[in-house]
Parts: structure tokens; sequence; C-alpha cells
């Protein structure tokens, strides 16, 4: 077993173990026993603390998503949109192989965070951001859009920089390889708060 997975409580080690196998083998393919193996647990411990695996994926998706949360809440302040932007890629490419995980497992799930949100995950911290660099005439509609591009950008290139097809795709591409990706997301950001400001100046 991973010498990390034993330092975790034992509830937050199945979770860390049901999101590698639900990621690599999906739901159907990941069974409570493999887990429970994996995890360093007997099966009884595991319905104890989750009741069932639906149950755990529930509970997995809920803490994805805070723990996505925190991640990007703990930034420390920058100077405007387009650098918190690359610190926010920069935390979720901390650790590739969990970044590649997580991403597997929120998108094969039917769980949806929009759900339950009245904003995109994300948008009240860049909104801190885009009251000082838009214009007060671009309106809340076009913030939306613009904070949900950036973020299928991040996402995008965090996934992609995750794999290995996705890395050689960024040495052939990418003039400086991943050195480069935080100058593609300020210039994405920039250009876009330049076109709103321009279109509602």
């Amino acid at each position: 077993m991973d010498p990390q997975l034993t330092e975790l409580d034992t509830k937050q080690r199945i979770m860390e173990v049901a999101i590698h196998l639900f990621a690599v083998k999906g739901y159907d393919g990941a069974s409570i026993r493999e887990i429970a193996r994996i995890a360093n647990v007997n099966v009884a411990s595991l319905n104890y603390h989750f009741k069932s695996k639906e149950n755990l994926r529930q509970e997995m998706m809920a803490y994805l998503i805070s723990e996505f949360k925190a991640k990007i809440s703990d930034i420390p302040r920058v100077r405007n949109t387009a650098e918190y932007a690359v610190k926010v890629f920069e935390a979720i490419t901390e650790d590739s192989n969990k970044c590649l995980n997580q991403f597997k497992v929120i998108l094969e799930s039917d769980e949806n965070s929009c759900d339950t949100e009245p904003y995109p995950i994300g948008f009240e911290q860049f909104s801190s951001y885009l009251a000082t660099d838009l214009g007060p005439r671009v309106p809340e509609a076009e913030r939306l859009w613009l904070v949900n591009i950036v973020f299928c950008y991040i996402i995008h290139i965090s996934v992609m920089s995750s794999t290995s097809v996705g890395k050689r795709s960024i040495e052939k591409f990418f003039p400086k390889k991943r050195a480069s990706i935080p100058v593609y997301i300020s210039q994405l950001v920039d250009t876009l708060i330049r076109d709103l400001n321009n279109r509602y100046s």
C-alpha cells in the first residue's frame, strides 16, 4: 500500500482509494472488496463508514468538490484576474496524477454540482478580481460567461498536462513546453477582459 495512505484516517483513506479505482476502472469496475483491500480495511469497516457503494460515490463527489473549492479559496491574493487564473491552474496541477483521477471521476459521475450551486465553482473568487478589471457596464451574464470560458480552458489544459498524450502535445506545440502554459492562460484572460471592456465601453 502507498505509504502516504497509511497516514490518513480510515474514512479518508477509503475515499482516496475509491477515487483512484473509480478513475482507473470506472464505478462499475471497482468493487467494494477491492477498495477495502487496497485501503487496508475490512468490508465491514467500509460499510460502517459509507453504508453502500453508491453512498461512497456521493460522499466522494461532495469531498472532491469541497476540496476543489478549498484549494482555489486558499490561493493568496494576487494583482488581477489573469494572475489568479494562473494560480488556479498551478493549484489544480500541483499533483498531476491526483488531478487526472479527480477529473475522471467527476466527468463520469451522474452528480452535478451545478444543480445546487447558484454560480459556477470559483465564480465568487474570480468576481473579486473582475470587479476591478471589468468596467461597470459589463453585465453579470457576460461575467459568468468569462468565468466559464476561463475555467474550461484551465481544466482542459490541466487534464492535458496530466496525461502522456497531453504532455507530448504540449512539448510539440508550446514553444517553451509547460513553462509557457501560464503565459497562454494570462493571454486568454487579458484578451477576454479587453474584448468585454471594449464591447461595453
